[in-house]
């Protein structure tokens, strides 16, 4: 008899990045290499769209949805050099003092409405509106990726 594994679907709990561990945990953070983009979402309709945008820009994507370990990854993570917070699935409120503690990283945020709420994040941010269109979500990508700076060791 074959040894079987039962798998548990459960929708709320899909991940598109290999983040078993959380994305602050170190051991999630070993063996990677490359630049590594962070996603603040929680069940966002375009969460497959961000990991495959970021992944085609050589970028690998780590989610959360916990203010606390969005600081955390960000902390204990040097490759992390964007953080994309969509606004409607999360309260960027929550993030504001996390964002006043953490290293340089570049913000970008998405969500429906106008541009206030981008007002009173403490670095500058780039807004995208949804609904979202990948090309100009790309070009976003494309243009921070040629604009990386190199990581200078302490």
């Amino acid at each position: 008899m074959r040894n079987s594994v039962m798998v548990h679907y459960r929708p709320q709990h899909l991940r598109f990045a290999h983040t078993h561990w959380g994305a602050a945990h170190k051991r999630d953070h070993q063996n990677a290499s490359g630049p590594t983009a962070l996603v603040v979402e929680r069940q966002s309709e375009y969460a497959i769209d961000y990991d495959l945008a970021f992944a085609k820009f050589g970028y690998r994507t780590l989610f959360t949805a916990i203010p606390g370990e969005a600081g955390r990854a960000v902390a204990n993570n040097e490759a992390i050099s964007i953080v994309l917070i969509d606004a409607d699935t999360v309260d960027l409120q929550r993030y504001h003092s996390i964002f006043e503690r953490m290293r340089q990283v570049q913000l970008l945020v998405v969500f429906k409405g106008g541009n206030e709420v981008a007002a009173g994040l403490p670095r500058k941010v780039i807004v995208l509106q949804k609904p979202l269109v990948m090309r100009d979500f790309e070009r976003e990508i494309a243009l921070l990726s040629a604009h990386q700076e190199p990581r200078q060791s302490a």
